[in-house]
């Protein structure tokens, strides 16, 4: 199945959804059993974003175990413990809600360390429940498509989504906010900004994967991850780039969006002009990882930015971001606000 430009930040559930309000019972069983061209199956909708969140996280995690062995402060630990099982209560209400929530007595007297293993488990837990419940579940959907029950499935996929998918996603990258919130507060933005490179070369072969790709090929991949953040978008193709509006960014932006800065334990900011906020007075914490991810470390590698921001992370949780088809157009005030030097010319390998 191909898929117009236009439509590249079309979720498959709101194809089927689509399908279904139409009473298109043979295109919603298609959509779910194959896919749309992006998605591969309703089933595995989701599965790359969770798979990739968790890859995240597990890194984050092993530098923080690094980075907790330089903490003197024992307020620090404790604070940074206290993020963790924060979490892992969380995780475990998601993944065995009759389960006890609270950590033990033993777990406590385990510090950090525990803190760190019971997080990793529950992480595995997560995404082991997560293949399962969207298998069922879509197992489901084909059931009630077979009886031409149209009702039912959308009520299956609206669950599938909507409480299976949404809630993991969103703590999961309300965890990532924290734990770079963490390493901000009591560490300083030097080691953030050394968390997020390190960050993106222990995934390095995923950008160079997408370093290979034509540049129509790019966008759409980035259309492609985009829309799993459960934001809204549209893309815009132009002589000389694909611009995506992000209104709002489904990750960074819902964050703001919901208030994550604001209230008793707000998210921070990191609020000194340089390579973490785009060159911008402040940004939101979490919003710091882009430009080091997605411009930084791939000017370091590529001799040009991935993804260019104009105007990012706005206060009403929307963004601007472009893929330019020529590295030789990205503006070079872009570099000079990210603290970096203009570099030569660096055509893409896959540039048409």
């Amino acid at each position: 199945m191909r898929i117009d430009r236009s439509e590249w930040g079309i979720r498959l559930s709101d194809r089927v959804r689509a399908a279904l309000s139409a009473r298109d019972i043979e295109v919603a069983r298609r959509l779910v059993a194959e896919g749309d061209g992006m998605a591969k199956s309703l089933e595995k909708e989701y599965s790359l974003m969770v798979k990739g969140l968790g890859i995240t996280i597990r890194i984050l995690l092993d530098l923080l175990e690094e980075a907790a062995g330089r903490l003197a402060n024992d307020e620090a630990r404790r604070s940074l413990t206290e993020v963790l099982w924060r979490f892992c209560r969380d995780m475990t209400r998601l993944v065995s809600p009759a389960e006890g929530s609270e950590p033990s007595a033993q777990d406590r007297a385990a510090g950090v360390a525990g803190a760190l293993a019971r997080t990793r488990l529950l992480l595995a837990e997560s995404e082991a429940r997560f293949d399962h419940e969207h298998k069922k579940l879509a197992g489901q959907i084909l059931e009630a498509l077979d009886r031409r029950d149209s009702n039912a499935a959308l009520e299956l996929s609206d669950r599938k989504e909507r409480l299976e998918f949404v809630p993991l996603h969103d703590r999961l990258v309300r965890f990532m906010a924290e734990l770079w919130g963490y390493v901000l507060e009591r560490l300083g933005a030097e080691e953030l900004g050394r968390f997020h490179l390190a960050t993106a070369e222990a995934q390095r072969r995923g950008f160079e994967a997408w370093e290979r790709l034509s540049t129509a090929e790019f966008a759409r991949a980035t259309a492609f991850l985009a829309r799993q953040h459960m934001g809204d978008m549209a893309i815009t193709e132009y002589e000389d780039k694909f611009q995506f509006e992000f209104s709002p960014c489904g990750s960074g932006g819902r964050l703001r969006r919901d208030g994550a800065y604001e209230g008793s334990s707000p998210l921070p900011y990191v609020e000194k002009s340089g390579e973490l906020t785009f060159g911008k007075g402040k940004l939101p914490v979490y919003c710091s990882h882009c430009p080091m991810w997605n411009s930084v470390a791939p000017t370091a590698w590529f001799g040009h930015p991935q993804w260019v921001f104009d105007d990012p992370a706005r206060a009403d949780g929307s963004c601007t971001m472009s893929i330019y088809k020529h590295p030789e157009s990205i503006p070079a005030e872009y570099f000079r606000r990210l603290g970096l030097a203009v570099p030569a010319a660096t055509p893409r390998p896959g540039q048409r």
